[in-house]
């Protein structure tokens, strides 16, 4: 049965499945790209955004469990919990930087390799 919703649908993914041949038409070619340049991009990718972005979410962690233990009052229990959960914060930035290190690491021998 075709009613409003159906036509609707259906222009849409006409629409959706018809746009990459548009855009084909007026893409300019693609220039082939060498691994040191993907390197190189990826490098800067996680230079750029990756470690800002794990330190405001190691910083993030810290402050919600040092939120957690002003809340928990005189409760040791609660407060042992909070406490345990900084052990996994801690163990998340050792892994991070070790992540980060051995991936420097690799990247520095590849480059001295060329």
């Amino acid at each position: 049965m075709f009613n409003i919703q159906n036509i609707f649908c259906r222009a849409f993914w006409f629409y959706v499945l018809t746009m990459p041949f548009a855009a084909a038409a007026y893409a300019e070619p693609v220039t082939p790209v060498d691994a040191t340049t993907l390197g190189d991009k990826i490098a800067e990718i996680v230079k750029t955004i990756g470690m800002p972005l794990g330190g405001a979410i190691l910083f993030l962690a810290v402050c919600l469990i040092a939120i957690k233990m002003m809340l928990s009052g005189i409760n040791p229990d609660r407060k042992a919990d909070a406490m345990s959960g900084l052990f996994y914060v801690g163990l998340g930035g050792i892994i991070l930087g070790a992540a980060m290190f051995v991936a420097g690491a690799i990247l520095g021998i590849g480059q001295k390799l060329q």
